[in-house]
Formats: C-alpha cells, sequence, structure tokens
C-alpha cells in the first residue's frame, strides 16, 4: 500500500500539536478523518507510528523516521510543482494556477475571473472545509482559494498566506413555507431546542461542527440528521420538512422560506486567499478580488 502525501502532512501536524483534536481542527478535519488517515498509514508502513497517552501522543520510532523524511519530501513535493508551473508559464504564455473553493453558486464565475486576469487554471480542488483549503494555500499545494471563514470559531490563516474578505455572510434557516417560523422576522438558537435540522456530515462540512459547538453554547439540543452534502441536506430537509441552513438567501425554492439567524457564532465571511509565491502578485490578487467582489453582490442580487 502506497503512503499518500495529504497522510505524511496529517502525522506532521499531529507531531506538532501533540492531540489529534487540535492537529483535525487546524487542518479543518474530522477527529475520525484524521484518525482514519493515520490508521491507513500504520498499515501502510506495517508498524505504529504514535504512542496515545492520557498526558498527549508522541510518535513511535517508526513514527519518527517517517516525519523526518516527511520534512524532507514535502518542500520537495511543492518545489516540484513551482518548476513545473515555470515550465507551463514559459510555453503557453499564461501562468497556471491551482486553484481551490468551496461549492458555491458563484463557483463557475470565480474560475472564469481567474481566466479573465490572464492565468491558466491548472485544476480545481471543490472542498467543503475552508480550513483545509487555507492549509493547502499556506503549503503551497494550491495558489488561491475562495472560502467561508466563521471568525468566531475558525483560526486566522497563516501569516505567509495573504487573504481579503469578498463579503460578509449571514446564517438563514431554511424552512417550509407552513412551518411555525416561516412568517418571524429572525429566529434564535433557542427557537430550535425541538426542531429538526438537516446537516451536512461533518467531515464534508465544518458548519455541521460549528453548529453543534453553537447548539451547546446556547444549552439545546435539536434533532440532527445528516446528508452526504450541503446540497443533499438542502434537498433532504426540503423532503422531510425540517429545517436546514445557508448563506444564499436568494437562491430560494419553492414553497421554502429564508428566515434569518440571529445572535449566534455563525456569521461568517466569504474569503480569497492566495500564496504570496504564487502566480497572483499583489497587482493581480487585488484585481482577482475586486472581479470575485462584483461577481458576488451581482450573484446575491439576482439569486443566480
Amino acid at each position: 500500500m502506497d503512503i499518500e502525501l495529504q497522510q505524511l502532512r496529517i502525522l506532521h501536524r499531529v507531531a506538532e500539536t501533540g492531540s489529534i483534536n487540535r492537529a483535525a481542527e487546524e487542518l479543518g478535519m474530522s477527529q475520525s478523518g484524521v484518525s482514519r488517515a493515520l490508521q491507513r498509514l500504520e498499515r501502510a508502513v506495517g508498524l505504529p507510528v504514535l504512542h496515545r497517552r492520557p498526558s498527549g501522543i508522541t510518535l513511535t520510532t517508526a513514527g519518527s523516521i517517517l516525519l523526518e523524511h516527511a520534512d524532507t519530501v514535502l518542500p520537495a513535493v511543492s518545489r516540484m510543482f513551482t518548476d513545473v508551473r515555470r515550465c507551463l508559464a514559459a510555453d503557453g504564455g499564461r501562468s497556471p494556477a491551482r486553484l481551490g473553493a468551496v461549492p458555491a453558486p458563484t463557483l463557475t464565475s470565480f474560475v472564469r475571473c481567474v481566466e479573465d486576469l490572464g492565468i491558466a487554471p491548472m485544476s480545481l480542488l471543490v472542498d467543503e472545509s475552508g480550513q483545509r483549503l487555507v492549509q493547502l494555500v499556506g503549503n503551497g499545494e494550491i495558489d488561491v482559494a475562495m472560502f467561508r471563514h466563521f471568525p468566531e470559531l475558525d483560526p486566522e490563516p497563516p501569516e505567509p498566506v495573504r487573504h481579503e474578505t469578498i463579503a460578509a455572510q449571514y446564517p438563514y434557516l431554511c424552512v417550509p413555507d407552513t412551518h411555525r417560523l416561516a412568517d418571524r422576522p429572525g429566529a434564535g438558537l433557542a427557537d430550535l431546542g425541538d426542531e429538526h435540522v438537516v446537516l451536512a456530515y461533518p467531515e464534508c462540512q465544518p458548519l455541521t461542527g460549528h453548529f453543534h459547538t453553537a447548539c451547546a453554547a446556547a444549552g439545546i439540543r435539536p434533532r440532527v440528521s445528516y446528508a452526504n452534502s450541503a446540497s443533499a441536506a438542502v434537498a433532504l430537509g426540503h423532503a422531510l420538512g425540517a429545517i436546514t441552513l445557508t448563506y444564499w438567501p436568494n437562491v430560494k425554492k419553492a414553497r421554502m422560506a429564508h428566515v434569518p439567524l440571529r445572535g449566534t457564532p455563525l456569521n461568517a465571511v466569504l474569503l480569497l486567499a492566495w500564496s504570496a509565491g504564487g502566480p497572483l502578485g499583489d497587482e493581480a490578487g487585488a484585481r482577482l478580488v475586486s472581479a470575485v467582489r462584483t461577481l458576488h453582490a451581482e450573484s446575491v442580487e439576482t439569486g443566480a
């Protein structure tokens, strides 16, 4: 079985933090996702790589050897991709870039904005986790990313990563128009105590974990069902007559209402982040931020 680069990055983060939970938070992954990646790594190596003790996690001898080589391999891979992009830029006249974004109504237009700057999209990674995307930008694995960031709950992007706010985003409850909350001018978490809420599974949607954190702080435990993606959660909520969360109030379904969810730490911002050493310099980065801001404002206004 082959060792994956992501497994080495996870091992590196666990070794630095001494905790699977903290490593998962910094990587924008679930705890179970990190644990499974480490288990696959141990199966590939044939030896344990971690000592799991009440005082924390430390590396075994095998884990230390892996980490030592990872410190050589990971920067080398980053340099390899940088050299390839330079070669492609020289051949094609356009600087190639690896893009990352959360699935959103503006995803396709975001890619077009990049192309309009004379940048050739080399690859596109669509990932629900903004923390994972910004981690990949920081590691030099992607060059520019558009994602949702929760200022009260997420760590700030690391210092080498440049980032600008595209727009503020506020949570809405998507409910059937016959629901008791449908005619409310707004709702709070306390209104959800006895409700059925459909969320995307935690591994693909950080909002799920943040929602549970906010509910615990508010002292409520709504009934929760899960779907395997954000779009599937909306569809399932529509079918069950349950509540789903959305940050796009104008993208509406028939016979559904959008009620502002107020007074929570779930307020977010849409960020654009890029690598300081990537194909976007200060000038191109500023132009892209301006283009994406205009695009986002038009999409919200028209409900496109």
